[in-house]
């Protein structure tokens, strides 16, 4: 064998011992809904979620927040008493970690669950007119592994300063 046949077969099987490590993507979604799901509904609880799916939220003016609702949709059940929902900024391609938040399920089995969030803007965290990932992860002795991941953007009216300082008062207001 020459070089570079022996260089191929090398690359080849670190290749594939690196990819078998990988956490497998397990084709789960998250839906964004305008309103809760009926308690009494039976049949398509997909369909009822594709039906009033929202791409975007707006924000709440009085408490600059935005009230997030959205149906997880589970490729396996998770077998946790707890899942994480993790918040990512999009910044082109990339994504930026925000923060995130624990979510305690009543079955451990189910595949379909309901939740709703509330978000605060804040300067480091969640900005209106920004669009954002959400994935739900779930730990085990390998670690976090991503379950389910959806899109949403928060619409609102963002900051403005015209570069006017007013230092009258007691305190120096931005403008």
């Amino acid at each position: 064998m020459n070089r570079r046949t022996l260089l191929g077969m090398f690359l080849g099987a670190a290749a594939l011992s690196t990819t078998s490590s990988l956490p497998a993507q397990s084709g789960g979604s998250i839906v964004f809904v305008a309103r809760r799901p009926p308690r009494d509904l039976v049949g398509n609880i997909r369909g009822w979620a594709g039906s009033n799916q929202v791409r975007s939220y707006a924000e709440d003016v009085q408490s600059q927040s935005w009230r997030v609702q959205f149906m997880a949709f589970l490729a396996r059940p998770p077998r946790a008493a707890e899942v994480t929902l993790v918040f990512y900024k999009l910044e082109g391609r990339t994504r930026r970690y925000i923060t995130n938040q624990a979510i305690s399920l009543s079955n451990p089995n189910d595949q379909v669950f309901f939740h709703q969030a509330v978000l605060h803007r804040s300067p480091d965290e969640f900005q209106p007119m920004e669009n954002y990932e959400v994935a739900i992860t779930v730990n085990d002795s390998r670690g976090a592994s991503e379950i389910a991941r959806g899109r949403v953007g928060l619409v609102g009216r963002p900051d403005r300063h015209d570069g006017v300082v007013d230092f009258t008062g007691t305190a120096p207001v931005v403008h």
